[in-house]
């Protein structure tokens, strides 16, 4: 049985939290994976996962990672068989574990949205892919330590295409992935960050107790550029919350949207700028409390694309790429609506060129209950 999730939430990017430290050098760990491809059965696929992290962070200080980058090659074996069906060309998206450990528990986050982008299959010999995709960043609010790695499963899908671009007989293969067990083990860590007490002013958000009402109306204000100003953004979120989970087990949040309600004052300076249609992207921001360990984790999503109405308001649609959570103890994580989303609206004319950006930056309004869900993880 699951719960329905229907909070309302706003474009935000809060101010409870300080930007972070700046990124210190990149860190590559060389990983061999074993994948099970259709056809040709498990196979060793090596890659290299490169991430830059700030050495040192701040308890209450965002701490912003690099993107995520993943570059592996494909055996000729591999290569051989999708020539054998075909294929012209491929692409797809991947999703790829990240194992984080604070305050003495450990989470992992399964990260959608990486991208493998279309590449042509050559006559002969081995692949190289460049698979990419954000990370989020976190805020945690004690000083000690975050551990990050590269966790154990690594999961793609390959959408197969032929020279006329229709799908292959293979169609979208599913490449399941783990990291290969060896003696001794390989090294998966990216980084051990030092988190120093927090800065003055900073306060950890609180956690509600469970409410079973998970309903929510939250009010942001949002600083535009002049002429527009501050402005209160109110909207929707959706999405689908188990009411459980268990120790070890993936606990996934689905269909989230945030659906954001922009006023007239907004709207008409879209239009005074010739802006026919707006996209753009942000990071949303969600904050986790398990068992008095406290996180915040900023989420990166899409603002869709939608056209600017002749009149009046308009709704924007954003789509965060939900990660999955894995939690390595029992207790009961309490999910609220996040201090904040830092992105930016990308406006674009009625030929298609750019129309300039308009960056985000909200705060949400005091004396409201951000609090979502309140799922318990048993053994």
């Amino acid at each position: 049985m699951t719960a329905v999730v229907a909070a309302s939430v706003a474009v935000s990017a809060g101010p409870a939290v300080a930007t972070g430290h700046a990124v210190a050098g990149e860190v590559t760990r060389n990983l061999t994976y074993r994948c099970t491809f259709p056809l040709v059965g498990p196979q060793d696929v090596t890659g290299a996962v490169r991430i830059a992290l700030p050495d040192a962070g701040q308890a209450g200080v965002r701490i912003v990672p690099s993107d995520l980058s993943i570059d592996v090659e494909l055996s000729a074996n591999i290569v051989g068989a999708l020539r054998a069906f075909q294929t012209h060309h491929a692409e797809g998206t991947a999703v790829a574990d990240v194992d984080t450990a604070y305050d003495g528990k450990q989470l992992t986050l399964g990260l959608p949205g990486l991208k493998i982008p279309r590449k042509d299959i050559p006559p002969s010999g081995t692949l190289k892919l460049a698979i990419t995709g954000a990370m989020p960043d976190f805020v945690v609010y004690e000083s000690g330590s975050l551990s990050l790695a590269a966790g154990a499963q690594f999961n793609a899908k390959v959408d197969t295409r032929k020279a006329d671009n229709t799908p292959t007989a293979l169609g979208v293969l599913n490449v399941p992935c783990a990291v290969k067990a060896t003696i001794p083990p390989q090294d998966v860590l990216f980084a051990t960050i030092p988190i120093s007490n927090s800065a003055p002013g900073i306060a950890a958000p609180h956690a509600a107790a469970p409410l079973g009402d998970i309903s929510k109306t939250l009010t942001y204000a949002c600083a535009f550029p002049d002429p527009v100003g501050t402005q209160d953004v109110t909207g929707t979120l959706t999405g689908t919350i188990p009411d459980s989970g268990r120790v070890g087990q993936r606990l996934r949040i689905t269909n989230l949207k945030i659906n954001a309600a922009l006023n007239d004052t907004i709207t008409n300076e879209l239009r005074s700028r010739e802006v026919a249609s707006v996209g753009g992207s942000g990071r949303a921001d969600v904050d986790v409390d398990f068992e008095g360990t406290r996180l915040t984790i900023g989420i990166p999503g899409t603002v869709a694309p939608i056209a600017v109405p002749p009149t009046g308001p308009m709704t924007g649609t954003i789509s965060p790429d939900t990660p999955s959570l894995i939690f390595r103890q029992p207790g009961t994580v309490n999910v609220a609506a996040g201090q904040g989303l830092n992105g930016r609206v990308d406006g674009f004319k009625a030929d298609g060129s750019s129309a300039g950006q308009l960056p985000l930056t909200c705060t949400v309004a005091p004396g409201q209950d951000p609090h979502v869900a309140s799922v318990p993880i048993t053994a």
